[in-house]
This record gives C-alpha cells, sequence and structure tokens, in this order.
C-alpha cells in the first residue's frame, strides 16, 4: 500500500492486538432481540485506536487535517451519500440499504487502505453511525491495521455461536463501531451466501437506525464472498490499482458483482502530481440500474 500516493477516483466503463475490554454475555441466535440491542445501548467492548500506528499506514483522521488524502475520500463520502438524499430515496417505503461494499480484482490493490478511510470520513459526520465491517475472515486486514482481535466476530454471529452485541467493538471515535472477521473455516463461504448476512444488515439497522455500513470484503478473484455479499450492498466501490490492474480483470469482476446495480471505480496508488484536480466521481450500472447522475463537489 503505497501511503503517499494520491487516491484519485475515476469512472471506468466496463472496465487482524489492541487495548480490548471484553465481557461476553451468553451468546443467541441472529436475530435474537437482547436488551442491549436497544438504540444506542452501550458495548461491552470498546478500543483505543493507535493513531500513531495507523497514520503510518496512511490511514488520517479527517478532522485533524486537510491533507489531499482526507480531501479525496471527503469526495467519496459525499458522492456516495448523493443518492440518499434524493426525494425517491426519502419517499421510498423500502429504502435501499446503507451498504458500502469495497473491494478490488486482486489482493494488495488497497482495498483495506480505502475501506478504513472511507468510514473514518462517514464517521466523521455527526449524523451517522458507521459500522467498519472487516467481511474478510482469511486475511482480516481490516483487524490486523486497526489492531483489534479478528475472532469473535462476523462469521460466529453467523454461526449462532454469538450475538451481534457480543462481537462488536466500539471505537474511541463516538461515531465509529468496529466488526471483526471472526474465525474461518470450510463453512464460511456458506454462511456469507446463506440468510445469515441480510439477517445480520437488518439487526445492525435496528441498533443504529441512522447508520452507514462499510464492508471490506475479499477480492474478487480471489474469493466467492464478494458474489454473494454484493446483493446485500446498496453500492460497490471497486478498487483499481493504478498501472497494475488489467481490463480483463476488472470485467471479470464486474459480472461477479451483478448482485449489486451500482458499481464505483476507485483508482489507487496514483502518482502524487498525476492530476491537478480532484476528480468528479461517477458510476457504472449494472444492467437495469435506473439511470442518474452523481453530484459533483
Amino acid at each position: 500500500m503505497d501511503n503517499r500516493a494520491g487516491l484519485i477516483e475515476r469512472a471506468a466503463a466496463l472496465l487482524h492486538s489492541g487495548n480490548i475490554e471484553s465481557e461476553a454475555p451468553p451468546s443467541l441466535p441472529l436475530g435474537a432481540p437482547t436488551a442491549s440491542s436497544a438504540p444506542g445501548a452501550p458495548l461491552t467492548r470498546s478500543v483505543v485506536l493507535d493513531r500513531h500506528h495507523l497514520g503510518e499506514t496512511g490511514i488520517i483522521m479527517p478532522w485533524t487535517t486537510t491533507a489531499r488524502v482526507v480531501e479525496e475520500f471527503r469526495i467519496v463520502k459525499r458522492n456516495i451519500m448523493f443518492p440518499w438524499q434524493s426525494a425517491e430515496y426519502l419517499g421510498s417505503a423500502e429504502q435501499p440499504p446503507r451498504v458500502v461494499m469495497v473491494t478490488s480484482s486482486r489482493p494488495r490493490e488497497g482495498k483495506t487502505f480505502c475501506s478504513i478511510n472511507l468510514a473514518l470520513a462517514f464517521a466523521a459526520d455527526k449524523d451517522f453511525t458507521t459500522v467498519l465491517v472487516d467481511a474478510d475472515a482469511v486475511r482480516g486486514d481490516t483487524a490486523r491495521v486497526l489492531k483489534i482481535p479478528p475472532e469473535p466476530g462476523l462469521t460466529d454471529v453467523l454461526a449462532g455461536e454469538r450475538s451481534l452485541d457480543d462481537v462488536l467493538i466500539q471505537s474511541d471515535i463516538p461515531n465509529l463501531v468496529l466488526l471483526p472477521p471472526g474465525g474461518y473455516g470450510p463453512h464460511v463461504p456458506e454462511l456469507l451466501a446463506g440468510r445469515g448476512p441480510s439477517q445480520l444488515i437488518a439487526e445492525i439497522g435496528r441498533r443504529y437506525p441512522d447508520h452507514v455500513i462499510v464492508m471490506d470484503t475479499p477480492p474478487c478473484l480471489a474469493s466467492t464472498d464478494p458474489a454473494a455479499l454484493a446483493q446485500l450492498a446498496g453500492q460497490v466501490v471497486f478498487v483499481i490499482e493504478a498501472g497494475h490492474t488489467q481490463q480483463a480483470e476488472i470485467e471479470t469482476s464486474l459480472n461477479l458483482l451483478s448482485g449489486c446495480r451500482q458499481v464505483s471505480f476507485l483508482l489507487n496508488k496514483v502518482a502524487t502530481g498525476s492530476s491537478e484536480h480532484f476528480g468528479a466521481y461517477s458510476y457504472y450500472y449494472q444492467p437495469g440500474a435506473p439511470a442518474a447522475k452523481a453530484g459533483e463537489d
């Protein structure tokens, strides 16, 4: 991950420990109501994020600086939010989920870097509670970078071994909640392709009515998980590594992401100085998606 590289988004056509305190209550089936799952109820696990470590990996707290990368992720955030502010969305009886899935074609293209910075950009907005989900139980890069234990987490909830409140971690940033990946095994792909993720997202929505879920998933060409999870995402942010990701890889990945109608592209590891301005943000729509123009900052 190139910490010095700027991050400029481009539209393309077809183209895992830290200071944790835990008091785990008896586990419950996924979706079972608990007293602690009421909106605003405090969590039993917490962490103080290591700002120095995060800074060394290129993760920046957006309220501490006006660095270029902060402004770029602010643009990404605002344009992701654009459809949520439309009259059609606000007037819909069943609003699409505020789930933003971040993926790429191959490993090491920077999707975890983008996921964390994007989640921090949303956490700077006091209108939302941002839930950052590490959905890559194999690598658990989000948990590793944030210095939180990978287990228990997402897959343990889906397996019915833990309740959601057992695994959520409240960070020292008030609007940022973390969900580690959980344990991995041969059963995990089936868990992620089942009804559990949809039920879990609904449970997060009940706990945090004004939520944004940022989900860091495995690369499309390394796992079947993104294809399954894309069906639950309102938007997919597809990370492209400048000068490395091939067009054929992008096209194949898009076919696997057909469950989500709205996919946006984010060009990562761009050489500093290669652009004099922040790029406009636009979308690639899967077949059948309504045509709409993304807002500009």
